[in-house]
């Protein structure tokens, strides 16, 4: 068998992700003709066509899906090995991490994130990928991912997770909205046309208010339901549309559009933001370097401009503070 290194198991992992050169070759920053030369000498270097056609797609060889895993295993044990007596330096590496995140952890994470990392000068690069709730504990076990911060009740056991702050569900609606306009019965607020948001399937936000509206024998009239927040404040702008959210997203929404927080007219548990990864990886020096510049960000955040809300009738009131631990 012929010699191979650190940058053909790269390749030949996103080869068998991919399923398809191009998108391997951009997935590694690779020209298409570059990855195209490295799966020919990886057919060689293991003696098998690892790919192959099937209609209008490749597919993997049995051999290649029996390979996978283990070649994701030594692609993890590489990265860390010139760490594994050092500590890490983030101004020198060139590694790539890949983090889950609902659109809501993403506005308030990343924009801190990467510019604490453009200070302190690291070179690393972080991949940003969407939830997918079916297989979230598979695409850590497979190494596809390092990372999440997430609201996830019932987060797999083959993870392990640090509360990374604790946030509350407010409601957002435009700016003189007539829910304003008097005492807001929690008969009246049910009867508002109502945004649910429904992240890749997953219910967990929007079923906090639908359960405690339940409890009192009452349903909400849901207008839209959208998989993600971003589109959210552009509905409310433009018409009498009601938000449930949480409220460091919803803060930084009214900041920016003008709208309004308000608290909602039933009672709700609070969201426990957890930062997981898996078991493997907790005491890689990369990954642990990860987790504090994450954990410093969000607690930085506490009490920031922009997390305050509004002062007047019916708004935040001043008892709001994410927490980290």
């Amino acid at each position: 068998m012929a010699d191979y290194g650190l940058r053909e198991l790269r390749c030949l992992d996103a080869l068998l992700r991919e399923r398809h050169v191009s998108r391997a070759a951009f997935r590694l920053g690779m020209s298409q003709p570059a990855m195209s030369m490295a799966l020919a000498r990886l057919r060689d270097i293991f003696g098998d066509p690892l790919l192959v056609r099937r209609g209008n797609a490749l597919a993997p060889t049995p051999y290649a899906e029996e390979l996978h895993g283990r070649v994701q295993s030594m692609i993890r044990e590489l990265e860390d090995l010139p760490d594994a007596r050092k500590a890490f330096d983030p101004a020198r590496s060139e590694r790539s991490f890949t983090l889950i995140l609902t659109d809501y952890i993403d506005t308030v994470l990343m924009p801190g994130l990467v510019a604490r990392l453009e200070e302190s000068g690291a070179r690393v690069s972080i991949r940003v990928v969407g939830p997918d709730p079916l297989r979230f504990g598979d695409l850590f076990g497979e190494g596809e991912v390092d990372l999440t911060v997430s609201y996830f009740p019932n987060a797999p056991r083959s993870l392990v997770s640090r509360k990374a702050f604790e946030d509350r569900m407010v409601c957002l609606v435009r700016r003189g909205h007539p829910a304003f306009a008097a005492p807001l019965s929690v008969e009246a607020f049910c009867a508002l046309g109502h945004v649910a948001i429904e992240p890749s399937g997953a219910s967990m936000y929007r079923v906090l208010l639908d359960d405690a509206l339940a409890g009192l024998g009452l349903t909400r009239r849901i207008a839209v339901s959208k998989p993600g927040f971003q589109g959210v404040p552009y509905l409310l702008e433009a018409s009498d549309l009601v938000a449930t959210m949480p409220a460091r997203l919803a803060t930084l929404f009214a900041a920016r559009f003008g709208l309004e927080c308000f608290e909602p007219p039933v009672a709700l548990p609070p969201l426990d933001i957890r930062m997981m990864w898996h078991r493997r990886t907790q005491n890689s020096a990369p990954h642990r370097w990860l987790r504090d510049q994450v954990l410093a960000v969000l607690k930085n955040q506490d009490g920031a401009p922009g997390m305050a809300a509004p002062a007047g009738r019916g708004k935040l009131g001043a008892d709001y503070e994410g927490g980290t631990e």
